[in-house]
């Protein structure tokens, strides 16, 4: 037994299907009846259904697929041709005039008629990887493959189908309120290479309560509906809504900047590296220490002082070898010793003193000096 009431779904959520299939097929009872040819779909693979609070996106890929079942196998639609093989210029670099096109483009008041009939306009093969790419998240891997063609062409026709939209719209903008602070916003933003990203949220916006109420009630009898042979999308969790995952790019960006211009944290940086350094001071009159008490023992035992400088230098680095961190104050440590050997070596250099000793002998009132 059933534990949907397939009627009452109906009713809720075929308006919503509707204003669905009706951005694939243009004839409005063509697309009542798909919904209706989907709804008996679902009924017959009910138990494919793992989750029941899925119904509403469940629902609303079988009517997709239906509808380009209907485009393939009704109207023979080709959706490959030779012409979408041709490279697609895919670079984010604008003029002047396009940017702001482009930034008043996303700053108008455009309704969403305008931007139907614009997709209308399109021819079938582009309108659908339109539909599916930009207004119904679909990869384009599943694009691919519920059309038959290869991924490059569904790059390619996406492109001249976002093309032709925008220079449709770009005509309607005399007649359209701009809102100019917006405006310069998007400008900014688009600058940045965000246009594709920015558009699609424009569109999606625009068609997010897009509902026509079906004029046909919903008959459950039996009936022949021509089924595909595979559907695509329909066992694949739907991906998070890429306009939630730009929200938490420009949120990390927000923060990142905040955390690199707070001054607390700034302090705390610097007060760190003071420490450090002072550890690292008090380090170096430590091994300055050590040093110098061996010296001094090796001094007492009678060895010469330059080898007694160089045996103690000799051993420090043999002992800290393996410690890389301190290699370069080791360099350092015998650069002064060096200096040192060559104070005392030059002291070592003078020639000795001649002592002059004087002796006197005095004998009555004569006094005589000798060497």
């Amino acid at each position: 037994m059933s534990n949907i009431n397939w009627n009452e779904t109906y009713i809720n959520i075929s308006p919503k299907l509707l204003g669905i299939c009706r951005r694939y097929i243009k004839d409005i009872s063509t697309a009542e009846d798909i919904v209706q040819d989907s709804f008996i779909i679902a009924i017959q693979k009910e138990n494919n259904l793992k989750d029941p609070k899925a119904i509403n996106g469940w629902l609303s890929r079988i009517v997709i697929n239906m509808a380009i079942h209907h485009l393939k196998e009704t109207k023979k639609i080709n959706f490959s041709t030779s012409n979408d093989y041709d490279l697609v210029d895919n670079s984010t670099l604008m003029n002047t005039i396009e940017l702001d096109n482009k930034s008043a483009l996303l700053a108008s008041d455009i309704d969403r008629n305008d931007i139907l009939e614009a997709i209308d306009r399109l021819p079938e093969h582009h309108k659908s990887v339109f539909n599916m790419y930009v207004m119904d998240n679909f990869s384009h891997n599943e694009i691919a493959q519920a059309l038959a063609i290869s991924v490059g062409t569904s790059k390619s026709n996406l492109s001249r189908a976002r093309k032709a939209i925008q220079n449709y719209l770009f005509e309607k903008l005399n007649d359209k309120k701009v809102d100019k602070r917006k405006n310069r916003l998007v400008a900014f933003l688009l600058f940045f290479g965000l246009e594709n990203r920015m558009f699609a949220n424009f569109y999606q916006s625009k068609f997010q309560d897009f509902e026509i109420i079906p004029k046909k009630s919903f008959s459950f009898t039996t009936k022949k509906v021509a089924v595909p042979h595979q559907f695509v999308g329909l066992t694949k969790a739907v991906a998070l809504p890429k306009i939630t995952v730009f929200s938490f790019v420009i949120i990390g960006i927000t923060g990142l900047g905040f955390y690199l211009i707070n001054p607390d944290s700034n302090t705390n940086k610097s007060n760190e590296k003071q420490s450090n350094i002072t550890i690292e001071n008090k380090q170096d009159n430590n091994t300055n220490s050590t040093i110098a008490t061996k010296i001094d023992t090796l001094k007492k035992a009678g060895r010469p002082q330059k080898t007694v400088v160089e045996k103690v230098v000799s051993n420090k680095l043999i002992s800290t070898k393996k410690d890389d961190n301190t290699i370069q104050k080791l360099e350092a440590q015998k650069n002064k010793k060096t200096i040192a050997l060559t104070i005392k070596d030059s002291t070592q250099a003078e020639k000795p003193k001649v002592v002059v000793v004087k002796k006197q002998i005095i004998k009555r009132d004569t006094i005589y000096v000798a060497k």
